[in-house]
């Protein structure tokens, strides 16, 4: 039982392939290069969350950490946050310091509060 046809499937196969990768490769290759090389925005760090508004989200005591959430760049981010005076759940607060990027010193946006 002899095949002619199966000769031909191989070289049509590997002839595909060759073609293939010959196509393939250099748009493989710009896709690749275009990827790396585009623009992104720099990762938002501890200046940029000076200015921000947020709310509280933990009560800020008056002698430890409570908890803020801000947007930054559009995005919410949760801090803790230290107050020169206590602070209650839900008030509007400015950021006015960020000892690290993880906390920051906030103030009530409405005074007296």
């Amino acid at each position: 039982m002899d095949r002619p046809e199966l000769p031909l499937l191989i070289i049509g196969a590997l002839g595909a392939l060759v073609f293939g990768l010959m196509l393939g490769w250099p748009f493989a290759v710009r896709l690749s290069r275009w990827a790396r090389d585009i623009h992104t925005d720099g990762t938002p760090g501890r200046i940029d969350l000076i200015g921000s508004i947020g709310v509280v989200v933990t009560s800020i005591p008056a002698d430890g950490y409570g908890e803020v959430q801000v947007r930054v760049a559009g995005q919410p981010r949760k801090l803790h946050a230290l107050a020169t005076r206590p602070i209650p759940l839900g008030t509007e607060i400015f950021v006015i310091e960020a000892p690290s990027d993880t906390s920051v010193l906030v103030e009530p946006i409405r005074p007296g509060l």
